[in-house]
């Protein structure tokens, strides 16, 4: 909505187009009619008469080029010279970083530590020093999340420095800006503020080094176990592969997406726990559970068994389901271990942190 309410209100261009094995056909078009479950496109005039070559029955794909922003409409009433339907499902969004960026769940609790005082040595007057929960991070900058009385703290444009990141303690602190400023969520009636920050710093050889490691480890896990096989999703393949069951059942949907979020905390279980896990359960079965999983989920589960156990849970791995087949696997998989947490047999916790060396 925010994205095609900017379009709207700046009368931005929508190009449209059909997939035709002749000859591809644009039509320019813009957003007449926006509402959360309606979009009204009208064709402009100068592609009006072009109008006769356009096909009621066939998706429409569109192009909003100053936003980079593609979208598909596989269904819509075509009347006139508009075209009515729902809002898209999803968006596709031009990438502008420059630099890939690796994604933590806010309920890692990864921590990031801030600093502020008026030079780097810590014999000089401190005006705070506060905690954050990391969300995101590469090489050029990170993604923190705050309550609103230390967001207030943290002007856009203000000069910080960071003294760890996750539990690796810096050995000096470097600066970073702080470059945005929005809402995250709100949790329990408490504000939650995500503050983009930019490493502005230039990292002795030491500090870039503890960067480095935090981001390698982290990339080694978000690529998965096999390149060459399938061994779960990509955040976005998750988002996508959930949105496309909402479109034919969304309170499945939901039952999914919330079974997804609580067995990514097996990441968070000892070596021993993933052991009597692996051996407990059904292989098909927890492969059913983790279908929509993510690549890392995988990786942590698989990465310290022999390399015949995880062959033959990758094998069980990579059919397709059905979404009500993954929902009821899921369902069972999660009695079995909230049955183990409540006997003190298992502990979800992120608490456990690993050190990079």
């Amino acid at each position: 909505m925010k994205i095609l309410g900017a379009a709207k209100e700046e009368g931005l261009t929508v190009t449209i187009w059909q997939k035709d094995e002749n000859e591809k056909r644009t039509y320019k078009t813009k957003i007449f009619g926006l509402k959360k479950n309606e979009l009204i496109l009208h064709v402009d005039k100068d592609s009006t008469n072009r109008l006769q070559y356009f096909k009621k029955d066939k998706p429409y794909y569109a192009h909003i080029k100053v936003l980079e922003t593609l979208f598909k409409k596989d269904n819509f009433n075509y009347i006139g010279t508009s075209l009515e339907s729902t809002l898209p499902n999803e968006l596709q969004i031009y990438e502008r970083r420059q630099t890939e960026r690796f994604y933590y769940l806010y309920q890692d609790h990864k921590n990031l530590t801030i600093k502020s005082y008026k030079s780097k040595d810590p014999q000089t007057d401190m005006d705070f020093l506060e905690q954050s929960v990391l969300i995101d991070i590469s090489t050029s900058g990170a993604g923190i999340v705050v309550p609103k009385k230390i967001k207030d703290k943290l002007q856009i444009g203000s000069q910080l420095y960071i003294i760890n990141i996750t539990d690796q303690k810096l050995p000096d602190p470097f600066e970073v800006n702080v470059i945005y400023s929005e809402l995250y969520r709100e949790e329990d009636g408490h504000e939650l503020y995500k503050i983009g920050i930019k490493f502005t710093d230039q990292l002795d050889s030491i500090s870039y080094k503890s960067i480095k490691s935090v981001i390698e480890k982290k990339s080694q896990k978000t690529q998965g176990l096999d390149p060459d096989r399938y061994c779960g999703l990509t955040r976005e393949e998750q988002v996508h592969k959930i949105n496309q069951i909402e479109l034919k059942n969304p309170q499945l949907a939901v039952n999914v997406k919330n079974a997804v979020d609580y067995l990514d905390r097996l990441r968070y279980l000892t070596t021993q726990m993933k052991i009597e896990l692996l051996t407990n359960l059904k292989h098909e079965l927890l492969a059913t559970a983790l279908r929509l999983s993510s690549k890392e989920l995988i990786y942590d589960l698989l990465i310290e068994v022999t390399e015949n156990i995880r062959n033959d849970f990758l094998d069980k791995l990579a059919p397709e389901k059905p979404a009500s087949a993954i929902s009821k696997a899921q369902d069972e998989v999660m009695r079995y271990i909230r049955d183990k947490e409540g006997k003190g047999e298992f502990v979800l916790s992120p608490n456990s942190f690993e050190t990079y060396v």
